[in-house]
């Protein structure tokens, strides 16, 4: 996962970028209940506030009890949103740079929403 940029602002799209060590793509996140947050940012992984299929994922500032960004890291490697049947998804399963991820109806096994750290 990728700040679209390194742009550290509100509504920054998320996206899957290859991997090059930078801030923008280091994330705090625990088991369960969780916030993802960006490292050393008070940004977090946010699903606005109507989650439904095909919803592109942002950063927003982070703020306790905010719904859009509670997230329930499963032991499945999937990150659902708390409260609902949406789970963080790679847009189409599409690898390439630039590619903003989405929320979609978890499905079990949907290699395009499991999450490894």
């Amino acid at each position: 996962m990728d700040v679209r940029g390194a742009v550290y602002a509100n509504g920054t799209p998320v996206q899957i970028y290859d991997c090059n060590g930078t801030g923008a793509q280091k994330w705090v996140l625990n088991r369960g209940s969780t916030k993802v947050k960006v490292f050393g940012q008070n940004f977090c992984l946010d699903a606005g506030s109507s989650p439904a299929n095909g919803v592109g994922m942002k950063i927003w500032q982070c703020y306790d009890d905010l719904r859009a960004q509670q997230w329930y890291y499963g032991p499945d490697n999937s990150l659902t949103l708390d409260g609902t049947a949406f789970c963080l998804d790679l847009t189409n399963g599409v690898l390439t740079n630039s590619n903003q991820l989405q929320t979609w109806q978890c499905y079990s096994g949907n290699g395009n929403q499991i999450w490894t750290e």
